[in-house]
């Protein structure tokens, strides 16, 4: 887990992650800190394992742990947390040694977390289940406030 490693110690990443969390601060909605981001990095390796995929552990993991970089940032006044987060996340996993392709890869993943591309056995499909699964609406004490469908609240324990 050498690259995911480096993505966590890395400055940028660090101070986007307090930039979020103080963004957040007074928020009774579900959050994007670390608890949300290794939540899905852990379901999705699960999804991974269970579905045969050939997608490594380190992939999985960076994907997660990059995939809501965007949110609050300056890139997301002009756009979306999806669109703003793979350019936030591109040099961070080039200076962790992921490889071009495998950058483009999660960077995908991350621009398409958002929307499910009906592709469950592509990084970004699993990305978008894993993601949504990992909310705890059925503890949530904001639960009648939220503004989530109905249909797309976790009621119960998904994977």
């Amino acid at each position: 887990m050498y690259k995911v490693n480096a993505v966590l110690n890395d400055s940028r990443f660090t101070e986007r992650l307090k930039e979020i969390n103080e963004a957040e601060k007074t928020r009774i909605f579900c959050g994007h800190g670390y608890d949300h981001l290794l939540s899905v990095a852990r379901i999705a390796y699960i999804m991974v394992l269970e579905r045969g995929l050939s997608i490594d552990k380190e992939v999985v993991y960076a994907t997660a742990l990059l995939h809501d970089i965007g949110r609050f940032s300056e890139l997301e006044k002009e756009s979306d947390h999806r669109e703003a987060g793979p350019v936030l996340a591109r040099p961070i996993l080039l200076d962790a040694g992921f490889d071009e392709e495998t950058t483009e890869m999660i960077c995908d993943a991350i621009r398409h977390h958002g929307k499910y591309n009906g592709d469950d056995r592509s990084l970004a499909g699993v990305l978008y289940k894993a993601d949504k699964v990992s909310r705890d609406c059925f503890s949530c004490n904001a639960f009648d406030e939220c503004n989530w469908l109905p249909e797309k609240k976790n009621d119960r324990i998904k994977v």
